[in-house]
């Protein structure tokens, strides 16, 4: 059976802001739990433990802006907490399980925020907690060691105790530590490096790199008809470029569209260090996004600070790295749908199935329900800005959606294994092309269209 799928990047109006792979979201108060939609102090999962000594390079220090003042969980959803410790380190908080969380450890002094370290399991590469299917309600991280030169927070639970707690075996816990690389980039509560939170102010931040992925490097025929007649197993999804974009919405900070803004990266990409773009700017200025050069080279996005300038605002991104899965030629570990379209009688579409899919060095097998589950994000009914359910939706042209009412994006169920899109009531003569997209774990999207 031909290979035929093409992963194209597009950015549609109403997707928009609901693509990512850094979320940055400002909601919330201080000492308590928070999220999106506003503060709250309740969770159904409790994470606990204490902070232990923080040392620069192995050397405690002592300096009053050492000091841990505030410890924030954020998921990859945009729920917080934060709390602040007592005064022997120990500290208790409450997060809503089934998504990964980045715990930072804060010093807000002078008004000046720093990073002095995030949760890192290094057993397994970990740089978040993929409290996703917890086996229990409690985790007691035990005593959690600082190292404020290489920004680690190493807590003292056994590797087995914590991957079991999390319901994961070994080959899943490697897996999930290959993709959530994205995740350490949470960390960044303060862009503008004005000496406050940023969900304190209502302050939204999307930095984020979107992955094509594309077999050929031509756009293919056929891949619809296929999937009338049964799944293509033997589709092989190979990253071919990758975007940076930044969006900010929310606090008061808005832009006019056009206004023109730089990129400085770690190190070159696409051969040079610095890009430039201007902003989309949403209705009403709320809101705006920067769409930087789509871009080969390097193999990922260079990890490390970016900087972005804009209208005399300079944001800050701290701690930025890629996943290697998802690294330009990329065989391994790559999680991905595949679809079978069934038709009536009539000859309409009733039902998309699907099936999810592993490439293990270059060859696809199917993904367990662990993988899936360990490998994209999923948050059923989310009304978040930022958070988008797999899906899958069709086009009668290169640019006119297939639409019900207004709506024609049907939400995958990670748990499930087929769609009804009957409302749409289309013959595959309708179709021109069709539409999936999905994130990962670590806000990776991976987005492409079916011809």
């Amino acid at each position: 059976m031909k290979k035929n799928t093409l992963f194209l990047i597009l950015i549609i109006s109403f997707v928009i802001v609901a693509l990512s792979s850094l979320l940055i979201i400002g909601c919330g108060t201080s000492n308590s739990s928070s999220s999106g939609s506003g503060a709250s102090t309740s969770g159904n999962y409790t994470l606990s433990g204490k902070v232990g000594t923080v040392s620069t390079s192995g050397v405690k220090t002592f300096a009053g802006n050492d000091t841990v003042t505030d410890i924030v969980a954020i998921g990859a959803d945009n729920n917080k907490a934060l709390v602040n410790p007592n005064d022997d380190g120990s500290f208790t908080l409450s997060v809503t399980s089934g998504q990964p969380y980045v715990l930072g450890f804060f010093n807000k002094t002078g008004g000046i925020i720093t990073l002095l370290g995030y949760l890192k399991k290094g057993e397994y590469d970990w740089d978040s907690l993929p409290i996703i299917d917890p086996v229990s309600t409690v985790t007691d991280l035990g005593t959690i060691e600082i190292d404020t030169t290489s920004i680690e927070a190493t807590p003292s639970i056994n590797i087995s105790t914590l991957i079991s707690n999390m319901n994961m075996d070994v080959d899943t816990a490697t897996l999930y530590g290959e993709i959530d690389d994205s995740l350490a980039a949470l960390t960044n509560l303060d862009l503008d490096s004005n000496g406050e939170f940023d969900f304190n102010e209502s302050k939204n931040y999307l930095f984020q790199t979107y992955i094509g992925m594309n077999e050929s490097g031509t756009t293919a025929t056929g891949e619809i008809d296929s999937m009338l007649s049964g799944y293509n197993d033997e589709y092989i999804p190979i990253p071919s470029f990758f975007q940076i974009n930044f969006t900010g919405l929310g606090g008061g900070d808005t832009r006019s569209a056009g206004i023109s803004a730089t990129l400085r990266a770690p190190s070159e990409i696409g051969g040079t260090v610095t890009q430039t773009t201007s902003t989309g700017a949403t209705s009403g200025n709320e809101g705006w996004t920067l769409f930087f050069p789509s871009v080969s080279t390097p193999e990922v996005a260079p990890a490390g600070t970016y900087i972005v300038e804009m209208d005399g605002t300079t944001y800050t991104i701290n701690n930025f790295k890629a996943s290697s899965v998802v690294a330009i030629g990329a065989d391994n570990n790559i999680v991905y749908p595949i679809f079978h379209l069934t038709t009536n009688e009539a000859g309409k579409i009733t039902t998309v199935q699907y099936k999810w899919m592993k490439l293990v060095n270059g060859t696809p097998v199917d993904a367990t329900s662990a993988e899936v589950n360990a490998s994209i994000n999923y948050e059923a009914g989310s009304t978040s800005s930022f958070t988008q359910n797999p899906f899958i939706s069709f086009f009668s042209n290169a640019n006119t959606l297939h639409s019900v009412n207004g709506s024609g994006i049907f939400a995958i169920d990670i748990s499930a294994s087929e769609v009804d899109i009957s409302s749409l009531n289309i013959s595959r003569e309708a179709i021109h092309h069709i539409q999936a997209g999905y994130e990962l774990t670590s806000k990776v999207i991976c987005k492409f269209d079916l011809y």
